[in-house]
């Protein structure tokens, strides 16, 4: 018996994650993406992978950027997630007014995140309907919080 699309995500609801958006450089400002498809890889050299949707206009940017920023997500950032994960419109995934940096790629960092990572692309792999990205870490930092968690699809916070 084949398994359907929603047995499949019904069944990965269950997978609790952290939430993080990856960044690339659009004209004019930030394009951001939120993915919960995120994972360390390799600690030498320091490798993530990220999986992004082949529709997904982030994967052509990361295609011809050969770079993008990750970001934890910390539980204030709600927000964020939202825009870019495309719940405010087409233009959601534009991130206005958000401060930010740039570190050894140019890929945008967003300043409040929990945690960031700025990659440089090391590899690309195909993952059925999505591009798998290795990214190598150039540069990372960080601040003190609580992480945006993602389970039974929908956002959850720490219980102390």
């Amino acid at each position: 018996m084949a398994i359907t699309k929603d047995s499949f995500k019904q069944t990965l609801s269950c997978w609790a994650s952290g939430v993080t958006v990856i960044t690339t450089r659009r004209e004019g400002g930030i394009h951001g993406m939120t993915a919960t498809s995120f994972c360390s890889l390799s600690l030498d050299p320091p490798l993530i992978m990220i999986a992004v949707d082949n529709r997904n206009r982030t994967k052509k940017q990361i295609e011809e950027q050969r770079a993008f920023g990750v970001m934890i997500l910390s539980a204030d950032q709600e927000e964020v997630s939202n825009c870019a994960a495309g719940f405010k419109g087409e233009e959601g995934n534009y991130l206005i007014d958000l401060p930010s940096h740039k570190e050894v790629t140019g890929a945008p960092i967003l300043d409040r995140s929990l945690a960031w990572m700025d990659c440089s692309l090391h590899a690309s792999y195909d993952g059925g309907d999505h591009t798998i990205f290795v990214g190598k870490v150039e540069a990372t930092g960080g601040s003190d919080g609580e992480p945006l968690l993602w389970f039974s699809r929908g956002y959850r916070w720490f219980n102390k």
